[in-house]
């Protein structure tokens, strides 16, 4: 194989397939990028049994075709080091000479043939919506996915689609995170999935996808498996599989006291008083008053924050305990002028409404 590329998007393509290749893993040959050019254009292929990505780059000089396997790190760290526009990469049996102006750099792979084949999503149902709307959407719920591997059966987010309302929707017990896209509708057969999508899986795919981007992402469900194409990207993975929570059991009908603030405002003052919470327990108390909401937090030998802004408060008002980064998590990732917040007590979750697709469930946190 011996092909001539832009350096920039080699490097582009490159570092998004090797975000799969594991660093560790009892099949090292895994830890490989399969690259293969040809008539359209330089593949480049990973997997690691539970995911699978492939990138096409067309704008590639291909001189021999061929294939070869190179080491996902040491190729990804070389690619980032080299400063020149275009390079020239050309294989001899296992070995990749990638050359520059002034430099020459032999990588050792492995035996392309003994590469696992790429993951095939069988017939399913499919979903069809802009990329980049698909990428607000799995912003503004995949921070509240648990992390844990002991919460494994809420370690991804639920893909919830009926009567052509796509519903993206995570949780880790502590809060829960809802948009809603409404598809486009006409077909013949309605589509009705649920089914849950790894957290890793939805990582890899939105570093492919620009904010401003007005592709169609299309979206494959089979029984135990999702398949995204996306521009000339196409990545699969297995679905997780669990029974995830009723989320509309979660969502509190109604409410003792509703308040709405300025979302910019809100934003910066829980950052200033978060600064002082105890790092140990992160709490800060909101007092809900007539025309007011007071805020603070304090932290033992180290001090004590107030701080006071006017808001709409409707209902009885109140005293509630949040942890602040969960509120500022949510608040980041979404940018109307005023949010909503609807509360009761500390053992009832309280609801923010930030915007109008997107519903934040937060549990306050009790005697504190």
């Amino acid at each position: 194989m011996k092909i001539l590329s832009d350096r920039c998007q080699l490097q582009e393509s490159f570092s998004l397939v090797a975000g799969i290749a594991p660093q560790k893993t009892p099949k090292p040959i895994l830890q490989n990028i399969l690259l293969e050019a040809g008539d359209n254009g330089l593949t480049m292929f990973a997997t690691d049994y539970e995911i699978s990505a492939k990138v096409t780059v067309e704008s590639v000089k291909v001189q021999k075709p061929g294939k070869v396997l190179l080491p996902a790190r040491e190729t990804s760290a070389l690619l980032r080091e080299l400063n020149e526009p275009t390079l020239t990469l050309e294989s001899k049996e296992f070995r990749c000479t990638i050359e520059s102006s002034g430099g020459s750099f032999v990588l050792v792979g492995d035996d392309p043939e003994q590469f696992p084949a790429e993951m095939q999503v069988g017939k399913g149902q499919k979903i069809n919506l802009p990329a980049g709307e698909f990428l607000s959407m799995v912003r503004k719920t995949i921070f509240a996915a648990a992390r844990e591997e002991s919460r494994y059966m809420i370690n991804g987010v639920l893909f919830d689609c009926r009567d052509d309302c796509l519903r993206l929707v995570a949780t880790d017990g502590r809060r829960l995170a809802l948009n809603y896209y409404n598809l486009v509708g006409g077909k013949k057969k309605p589509v009705t999935i649920k089914s849950v999508v790894p957290v890793r899986a939805l990582q890899l795919l939105t570093k492919a996808i620009s904010d401003d981007s007005t592709e169609d992402l299309e979206i494959t469900f089979t029984e135990n498996q999702v398949g995204f194409r996306f521009a000339n990207i196409s990545l699969a993975s297995q679905l997780l599989e669990c029974n995830f929570p009723d989320y509309d059991v979660v969502i509190p009908k109604a409410a003792e006291t509703s308040c709405e603030i300025n979302r910019d405002l809100l934003e910066r003052n829980v950052r200033k008083v978060a600064i002082l919470s105890s790092g140990d327990l992160r709490v800060i108390r909101m007092n809900f008053g007539s025309q007011s909401l007071e805020m603070s937090a304090e932290s033992s030998g180290v001090g004590r924050a107030d701080q006071v802004m006017d808001v709409d408060v409707k209902g009885a008002g109140g005293i509630l305990s949040f942890n602040p980064d969960y509120l500022l998590e949510a608040l980041k990732v979404t940018d109307p002028e005023v949010v909503r917040l609807d509360m009761s007590d500390d053992s009832t979750p309280a609801k923010m409404t930030l915007g109008e697709s997107f519903t934040y469930i937060l549990m306050p946190i009790s005697g504190s």
